[in-house]
């Protein structure tokens, strides 16, 4: 008799563990994985930065660097067009005087988007990981920041010295509208 007690209390304990795991299962399997993605915690912008983080995947390390370089450099550049479409916009309305105010606008996004071209290619490194992947690629995270501030004042100067611009550019008036613009409509 006792050996049967402890059959039929072997086989109940074994059925409640079993019946319990596809429960554990399923229930993971609705919640999802929490993945972490390295550097992600330092890429988004505040009132001085504009900040991204670029992805990577190569099969040595450099080149894998060097795609996540890039990448977070075109986040950056493909964000701020927009902006600088709009503030271009607005300040060449706002300032144009007797200057055609599409001329004005064109003056002003060219010298920001080589403005940008030249602060991006120093863009400040925020964070950097690099991940050895199972199929032997690498993966690297790179976070870069740039500054608001410089892209204002190196356009502000930009702007002052073109001659073609058809009327007396204010640089304090520009970087005073640019720096309001940019808090108000630049940010991720």
């Amino acid at each position: 008799m006792a050996a049967i007690a402890i059959v039929f209390a072997s086989c109940g304990s074994e059925k409640q563990m079993t019946s319990s795991q596809p429960q554990q299962q399923n229930q993971r399997m609705q919640e999802g994985v929490s993945i972490v993605i390295p550097c992600v915690d330092v890429s988004y912008d505040d009132e001085n930065y504009y900040r991204d983080l670029g992805i990577g995947t190569a099969l040595n390390p450099q080149m894998a660097r060097k795609a996540a370089v890039k990448e977070a450099q075109s986040m950056i550049k493909e964000r701020l067009n927009g902006v600088v479409k709009g503030l271009s916009v607005d300040y060449s309305r706002a300032v144009s005087g007797n200057a055609p105010s599409d001329k004005v606008q064109g003056i002003i996004e060219s010298e920001f988007n080589t403005v940008i071209d030249q602060v991006l290619n120093n863009a400040d490194k925020v964070c950097e990981d690099l991940v050895k992947l199972q199929d032997g690629n690498y993966r690297a995270y790179y976070a870069i920041q740039i500054s608001k501030k410089e892209i204002v004042n190196k356009v502000a100067e930009a702007i002052s010295m073109e001659e073609e611009f058809g009327i007396e550019f204010k640089r304090e008036q520009f970087r005073k509208y640019a720096d309001e613009y940019l808090e108000k409509h630049g940010n991720k």
